[in-house]
């Protein structure tokens, strides 16, 4: 009887931690900020950045791979543009692109590089054509690379690979903003939020690339009970068809953040979820990568170095919990054990499992789950108590007593 209550106290872990976010390897690097982040095949790259040290702006030049299947860093090759932080970075066709920034002689710059994680190589590409500067944001729409606002700025620049040329295209209409956020849905642009002149911002537009035009849509962060929650140095992804924004600080209070915002695109309106489940910080870089979205480092005034996972399929099986029933029939069973499972509309099916479970722990049956009714044919078991057990990857989601005769 040990396993199975061992296995309720892994599902009450479960269903009490933070909606869909899972810790990872700690980056393999300094804890640091303003960091650039890419999702290039199927790994996350990060790198670059700065921290205080004792006064001193210590500035980095490491470029690292996180291996999901791995949960593992290895260091590559150090950033073409030496060391620099609050670079803007785009990924088209598995190419990771970087640039622009702040270097050590503290002077904004313009230059670019490209980076191929097959070849491990940096290398230079034409230099952005608006003026140099930090905390740029950018987003890649039908193969083409978006980077514009950043110190002083509201100019927007679209840059074409196969050609390695820039064009203006229409600027950000609320105005010259640094550390802003920005992300691309179903071919059109987002961005918004950031420092603009003294305060921090919530207002957030849509870019159609087809009229070359931005259009405000609902502002981030209008909370009931809070009013709205100005923000820049924000972190921002796509996925699933969403969007979505997280943590962040306000210039006027110094409060940093840890809530989190889903835009619907249909509607363009803003919807808050569940917290981020690490600590409330400012300058949380992210990536989306195969269906998750990968955040971590940033400061709140010590920096960090925790990395996580949030899995929007994970998410909505806990947000669902209450909504999912499990009936195994006939109980005892003596030839067919039947497990009826009754799903909400919105849980995913992909990477669940069912398993049957000794009590001495030896895995005695494990298929993909199916929707609806899964029978197993147990007239070759011992007889005896089982679990049954349904997973989503490694994580129990519901599970229960079953006995074999």
């Amino acid at each position: 009887m040990k396993l199975f209550y061992a296995l309720l106290v892994v599902f009450i872990a479960f269903s009490t931690s933070a909606a869909g976010w899972i810790q990872q390897t700690d980056f393999g690097g300094t804890a640091r900020h303003r960091t650039t982040m890419l999702a290039l095949g199927n790994k996350i790259y990060a790198g670059l950045g700065h921290y205080n040290g004792a006064g001193i702006n210590v500035l980095f030049e490491d470029w690292w791979e996180f291996d999901p299947a791995t949960s593992s860093w290895s260091q590559k090759a150090n950033y073409g543009g030496g060391l620099c932080y609050h670079a803007a970075g785009f990924a088209i066709d598995n190419i990771g692109y970087v640039g622009t920034g702040r270097v050590l002689s503290a002077q904004l710059v313009q230059d670019f590089f490209k980076y191929n994680p097959a070849t491990n190589t940096w290398t230079q590409i034409a230099d952005f054509p608006g003026v140099g500067r930090r905390g740029a944001s950018s987003f890649t729409v039908n193969g083409y690379g978006y980077v514009g606002t950043g110190t002083g700025s509201a100019d927007f620049y679209r840059y074409t690979p196969v050609t390695d040329s820039w064009i203006q295209i229409a600027p950000l209409p609320g105005g010259a903003r640094m550390s802003g956020v920005a992300f691309s849905i179903g071919g059109y642009g987002y961005a918004g939020t950031g420092e603009t002149g003294s305060s921090s911002s919530a207002d957030f537009y849509k870019y159609n690339p087809a009229l070359n035009s931005w259009t405000q849509i609902q502002d981030v962060g209008d909370d009931p009970l809070e009013g709205l929650i100005t923000r820049m140095e924000a972190s921002a992804f796509s996925l699933g068809g969403k969007g979505y924004v997280l943590t962040g600080v306000d210039i006027s209070s110094g409060t940093n953040f840890k809530d989190m915002w889903e835009l619907d695109p249909t509607t363009d309106t803003w919807t808050r979820i569940d917290d981020f489940d690490g600590i409330a910080r400012r300058y949380l870089s992210a990536a989306a990568l195969n269906g998750v979205a990968y955040v971590g480092l940033g400061t709140n005034g010590t920096n960090f170095k925790d990395f996580w996972k949030f899995d929007y399929s994970l998410a909505l099986l806990e947000k669902n919990l209450d909504n999912i029933s499990v009936n195994a029939f006939p109980n005892p069973s003596t030839d067919i054990l039947n497990i009826d499972v009754d799903w909400a509309e919105e849980v995913p099916m992909e990477k669940m499992t069912l398993s049957l479970t000794s009590l001495t722990g030896q895995i005695v049956y494990t298929e993909a789950l199916k929707a609806d009714l899964n029978s197993i044919n147990v007239t070759a078991l011992k007889s005896g108590s089982y679990i049954y057990s349904i997973q989503y990857e490694d994580r129990i989601v519901k599970n229960g007593h079953v006995i074999i005769h």
